[in-house]
Order: C-alpha cells, then structure tokens, then sequence
C-alpha cells in the first residue's frame, strides 16, 4: 500500500480551511473549497482511500481504548470513595451505637447498684428493728421470769417455814 503524505495533507489542510471559515465563508469560498476536495478526491486512488480508513479506525480503536481507560479508571476511583465513604459511616455508626449501648449499660448499672444499696440499708434496718425488738422480748421475758422465779421461791420458803414451824409461827413472822 503506498502511502501519499501529501494528498493526506491537503485534504487535511483544506478541512481545517472549511472547518476555521464555515461560519463566516461566502457561498463562492465555499464553492472553491469543494471544487478543490473534488479535484484531489479525484486523484486519490481506491488503495488510497482504503489506507485511509484503516489508518482512521487505527485512530479511533487507540482513542476508544483511551476513553475506556480512563472511564474505567473514573469508576474505580468513584467506587474506592464511595465504599471509603460507606465504611466510615458504617464505622461511625457502630461506633454510635456501641457508645449508647454502653452509656445505657452504665445507667441501668448505676440504677441497678443504687437500688440494691436501698434495700441492703432497708434490709439492715429492718433487721436491726427486729433484733432490738427482739432483745426487748427477750428482757422482758427474762424480767418475768426472774420475778416468777423469786414470788415461787418466795412462796417456797414460805411454804418451808410453815412446815419447820408450823402455821401459827409463820402467821406472827408475817406480821
């Protein structure tokens, strides 16, 4: 395949003329640069033209493996900061949750602490009550029992004077 630099420049040169002067040709410029793509079009040769086309979707395959480079390389990089995002705010949350469930812990903790304490001291004074309470019984149950004891024994020896010396002798004793 032979290559022409030549023709290729100049129907590259005269595209760039249509393309720069198209907003602001006159219809006769116009005219003067097809007529001149027409005279070099006829000059170009079958092989010419195929040369072209490959060398174009040569062009286009290296741009659209580009573009796709670069798109992927733009996904991968939204979808890094997008799972970095996620993360931090899964981290953030747990840590949220893990503060309120120990904030809440300690709470019911402290709560559950000083109830306990409430009815330890509750607990101590009732015992205490009883215990005092108790010791009261117990003193006056000992106070009886000690004047039971000395009205019997009392009553006992009475009951031996009489006998040792008789009803009338006790009877004078007791007056």
């Amino acid at each position: 395949m032979a290559r022409d630099p030549l023709l290729r420049d100049a129907v590259q040169a005269i595209k760039q003329k249509i393309i720069n002067g198209a907003a602001t040709a006159t219809p006769e410029e116009l005219a003067y640069l097809g007529t001149a793509i027409d005279r070099i079009g006829g000059r170009a040769t079958v092989l010419e033209v195929e040369e072209m086309g490959d060398i174009k979707i040569e062009e286009i395959t290296e741009h659209a493996d580009q573009v796709k480079s670069a798109a992927i390389a733009n996904i991968t990089s939204t979808k890094n900061a997008a799972e970095a995002s996620i993360n931090s705010t899964k981290n953030a949350a747990e840590a949220s949750v893990t503060a309120t469930k120990n904030a809440a812990e300690a709470s019911i903790n402290s709560t559950k602490d000083a109830a306990i304490a409430a009815v330890n001291t509750a607990s101590n004074a009732a015992i205490t009550a009883a215990n005092n309470n108790r010791d009261a019984v117990i003193a006056q149950a000992n106070a009886a029992k000690d004047a039971m004891l000395a009205d019997i024994a009392a009553a006992a020896n009475s009951v031996t004077q009489q006998f040792v010396f008789g009803a009338r002798a006790y009877f004078y004793a007791q007056l």
